[in-house]
């Protein structure tokens, strides 16, 4: 599935014509003497006519008025995968003003309903599909999308066809990175504790493992763990307010979303503690970011996971249509093919207020 997208050269057949040497008929002694008569000279053989199929061109770029591009997407009312649709609306708002033909976002309820969009992409014969897949059962018809000769630009989640590209955030880099940044803040040695959500999957396992990993590193702070049932500001105070009563020092909380640290947050005003010195969140939420603007005893911050990627996936998808095939950074050391990692920037409140994007649903 590998792709390159490097030019790539025809090669020509050049024929080269024959021509017959000329010759004439052997004279005999009694004959008279004559000039031979040469024979008419040969007509040039043409080349073999070339059955094996074109090599593919680079394609030339389209106009921007001639391009239809389609975001396909999860339907939300609220929190991250909301936030993806308010930003893929917003990147459309300023694709118009710069003139693109056709542009919009469709979202869907269910893994058939996206199915059935993907199907009528290919019907509509659009330009490209930037696809927020739903789950990788959606493999089976991005593939079919693929093979009707409509770029597919994946986000996120993946799925099993021939892309152009995925662009996705990084877990792991989200542990490790918060990890470093309260070790380092805490002066390498204090408590930390960590709030994991095992019901959510690879999400908490690469978040919670890069972040123990770097913490490992450290060995004069010792770790603390908290387990959550759900991604929620309800379970993030609960269990932070059992954690808090069962350890009487605590020098910084780590969870792997932003509801989660609001909960923590919470937690800690409500306890009256003010050994708590960093609460570090993991995701992007703007309600996280306002805390983190306002808060000043207690050092917030967050990793990013940021929804507004899916801007960026528009970005390298009209960069594809409209200046032609290039290639794309791909991150060689990520083990699906094909894939560009957005890392995370911490946020704090030194530089929260760039990032700030009021009108967002999370």
């Amino acid at each position: 599935m590998t792709k390159r997208f490097g030019k790539k050269i025809l090669a020509l057949a050049l024929a080269t014509s024959l021509f017959a040497a000329c010759a004439g008929p052997a004279a005999t002694p009694t004959a008279p003497t004559q000039q031979p008569t040469p024979p008419p000279a040969a007509t040039p053989t043409p080349p073999p006519a070339d059955t094996s199929a074109p090599a593919p061109a680079d394609t030339a770029g389209m106009a921007l008025e001639d391009i239809d591009l389609v975001v396909l997407a999860p339907a939300a009312a609220h929190g991250w995968i909301a936030a993806t649709i308010f930003f893929a609306n917003q990147k459309g708002d300023e694709l118009r003003e710069r003139g693109i033909g056709n542009y919009r976002v469709w979202q869907s309820e269910s893994v058939a309903q996206q199915a059935g969009q993907l199907e009528d992409a290919i019907i509509q014969g659009v330009s490209g599909v930037v696809l927020f897949p739903h789950s990788d059962e959606l493999s089976i018809p991005a593939q079919n999308l693929v093979d009707a000769g409509i770029p597919l630009f994946v986000f996120n989640r993946n799925v099993e066809a021939d892309f152009i590209l995925r662009l996705l955030g990084s877990n792991r880099l989200i542990g490790g990175e918060s990890a470093r940044v309260i070790a380092e803040g805490i002066g390498g040695s204090g408590v930390v504790a960590y709030l994991e959500v095992p019901a959510v999957g690879s999400t908490s396992v690469e978040r919670i493992t890069a972040f123990k990993d770097v913490m490992s590193e450290y060995p004069d702070i010792q770790q603390v763990t908290m387990t959550a049932t759900a991604i929620s500001i309800e379970e993030g105070l609960r269990v932070t307010t059992d954690m808090l009563t069962a350890n009487p020092q605590i020098d910084a909380i780590f969870t792997i979303d932003d509801s989660l640290s609001m909960g923590a947050l919470q937690a800690v005003r409500e306890s009256g503690r003010d050994d708590v010195r960093f609460i570090n969140g993991s995701g992007g939420s703007q309600v996280y970011f306002n805390m983190i603007l306002e808060s000043e005893d207690i050092f917030l911050m967050t990793a990013t996971f940021a929804a507004s990627m899916i801007a960026d996936t528009v970005d390298l998808a009209i960069e594809y249509l409209h200046e032609g095939r290039r290639d794309f950074d791909f991150d060689q050391d990520f083990p699906i093919p094909n894939v560009i990692i957005i890392p995370p920037t911490i946020i704090d409140r030194y530089n929260v207020e760039q990032f700030l994007a009021p009108g967002s649903p999370w």
